[in-house]
């Protein structure tokens, strides 16, 4: 079922804006494959922002935000999109990656299922098999979503299913629930319609920061200029596109041969949680308290070394006099 394309197994392999006199290359390794929450970028890359800046950016299709991290943490990348959970593991296990701007201000996992199946709340997941790819950021961070969730991590069954295969699996009743980003929360609606149930972890007192953009440390000091040029204009184009969706997703559409229509739909259900509640600082700042909390979650979860997670971040390429839209 081809609805969007982060259910697709295709994209294009990268996007490349041409090369001015005086730009510096940079390389932008995304998380996966290019969907909603990634229009800002094409919209500022079809628009120029990113050339007029003197940055040439490259922008690589990912699999997944593991990839991405080694691929930040090697250098092969400059900079790289990751959900900030797995990022923090990765410097915990002494990858040389620092945080340059938040995406989602909020979490954006999502747990799915059908009410015809009997669970009627996330207690009722117990005994349930649950389906995701081994990678899939939401099952690395079970531990602590079943802690929010009152459930024991032990009680349900994990199944290896390829990203493309949950809606299908849940469909067929191979899984009983699975986990996904709420930007395609609407794909869901579509197929299962009134016997659709979920919960967002957001709001279930669990929500570290989402997906963010890190960059190499070596990169970070040696493009230092081209990042800073490179995370403002993402922040213009980030404001831009949070209060005027349709010319971004009309931009991803051209750019990766999307639905227009999944385009728009992705981009504003990414936009309900990019924001994040309650947040005041300007367009992609971290907020050093709930960066701590972010971290003391997965210093729980994971064999870490220890680290002082104000140095997993930095605010000193944003832009303060950028905001997000009122809402």
């Amino acid at each position: 079922m081809k609805t969007a394309s982060a259910l697709l197994a295709g994209a294009a392999a990268l996007a490349l804006v041409p090369a001015t006199a005086g730009a510096t290359n940079l390389s932008l390794q995304l998380n996966w494959n290019a969907g909603g929450d990634h229009a800002p970028l094409y919209y500022a890359l079809a628009q120029g922002w990113y050339a007029e800046a003197g940055v040439t950016l490259e922008i690589r299709q990912g699999s997944g935000s593991g990839m991405a991290a080694q691929a930040a943490a090697l250098g092969q990348a400059d900079v790289a999109i990751i959900d900030t959970p797995t990022a923090l593991q990765f410097i915990g296990q002494g990858s040389p990656i620092t945080g340059i701007f938040v995406a989602y201000n909020d979490s954006p996992y999502g747990i799915y299922w059908k009410k015809s199946s009997g669970i009627a709340g996330p207690a009722d997941l117990a005994g349930r098999r649950l389906g995701a790819p081994a990678f899939d950021a939401a099952r690395q961070m079970w531990l602590p979503i079943a802690g929010a969730l009152g459930l024991d991590p032990d009680s349900v069954e994990w199944v290896n299913i390829q990203p493309t295969a949950k809606v299908a699996a849940l469909q067929s009743g191979t899984i009983d629930a699975t986990t996904h980003f709420y930007s395609v929360h609407f794909v869901y609606e579509d197929v299962f319609g009134d016997d659709l149930a979920y919960v967002l972890l957001r709001d279930q007192g669990l929500n570290p920061y989402g997906l963010a953009y890190f960059a190499n440390n070596d990169a970070m000091e040696a493009k230092a200029e081209t990042i800073e040029a490179m995370v403002q204009v993402t922040q213009r184009a980030f404001a831009f596109c949070l209060e005027t969706p349709e010319p971004c997703a009309e931009a991803l559409s051209r750019a990766v041969s999307m639905r227009p229509a999944d385009a728009q739909r992705e981009l504003e259900y990414a936009g309900r949680v990019m924001p994040g509640l309650d947040n005041d600082l300007p367009v992609g700042a971290w907020d050093s308290a709930r960066m701590r909390q972010a971290y003391e979650m997965v210093d729980a979860s994971f064999d870490i070394t220890t680290f002082d997670p104000e140095t997993a971040f930095t605010n000193r390429f944003i832009d303060e006099g950028i905001s997000y839209p009122d809402r």
